[in-house]
């Protein structure tokens, strides 16, 4: 049914397992990955033998982020209109998962950085192995998240603290930020989410779809819903800074581990030189 993903539904347990699954290259979000994911979401919502959704990463990683190589664009700096474009299209399943009538738990392993992050992060809990790596490391890039969950689920100090650097932090960390809730050995993970499935499941169907809708509505009021959208656009904005455009120079002239350098060892001041 699916290319990149795997869609599961255990009808005895009113389990629906959806899996990431583009282990080679670290299950990035693709154009098509992310189509699947919504559709999948959509399904789940609307079969009345699902009442928890389950989130996670085939091999060793959640997700490391969106795929770079697979926006559709052919090379140099994009245009507005592109990035736009592409934004709008690619936060689909964010927005899939935040209005999911039903909870939706991430099981984390391994990387779950940047896009990925804010896939985990909108979820109504995350659970994470013991070594798995959080963060944003795209704001080297001068970009911005285009889906800006992170002020929404830790404090606003936590948040600057990841989103002016692009640092990781472990499993330890992301859950002393807000962003995990509760950190457990890999061998343990897929366990305990499912024990948090059967807790949910004590609650009846409809009372879980108001209280999401209910604390969901409290970020919303705090600006959660036009941040999503606005973010988008501010991404846009990144992209077309100086260092934005020059990233894409970097990355169009220069192998992999040249890039990494670029974003993580160089210091950048205000403009480029």
């Amino acid at each position: 049914m699916y290319e990149t993903i795997q869609y599961d539904v255990d009808e005895a347990e009113m389990i629906a397992d959806i899996t990431l699954d583009r282990p080679e290259q670290t299950n990035a979000l693709s154009g098509e990955l992310i189509g699947e994911l919504t559709d999948a979401i959509e399904t789940a919502e609307a079969d009345d033998d699902v009442r928890v959704i389950i989130l996670s990463g085939q091999g060793d990683n959640f997700s490391a982020g969106y795929d770079m190589g697979g926006s559709g664009h052919t090379g140099g700096v994009p245009t507005v209109d592109e990035q736009l474009d592409r934004f709008e299209e690619g936060t689909k399943h964010v927005h899939a998962v935040w209005e999911c009538n039903k909870p939706v738990l991430a099981a984390v392993e391994g990387y779950c950085l940047a896009g990925g992050s804010d896939l985990a992060m909108t979820c109504d809990q995350v659970i994470a192995a013991e070594g798995a790596t959080f963060g944003y490391p795209g704001i080297r890039m001068g970009g911005v998240p285009p889906a800006l969950i992170y002020p929404f689920v830790m404090n606003l100090h936590e948040a600057k603290e990841l989103l002016l650097s692009g640092k990781l932090v472990d499993a330890e960390r992301a859950s002393e930020l807000g962003m995990v809730n509760r950190v457990v050995p890999a061998d343990d993970l897929a366990e305990t989410v499912k024990r948090e499935a059967d807790e949910i499941k004590k609650v009846p169907g409809n009372g879980a779809r108001i209280m999401k809708n209910i604390l969901n509505g409290i970020a919303e009021s705090q600006g959660a819903r036009p941040m999503f959208k606005y973010s988008e656009m501010f991404d846009v904005l990144g992209h077309q800074t100086e260092y934005g455009k020059r990233y894409y120079e970097v990355a169009a002239d220069s192998d992999f581990d040249t890039v990494l350098e670029y974003l993580n060892e160089q210091d950048k001041g205000m403009k480029p030189d």
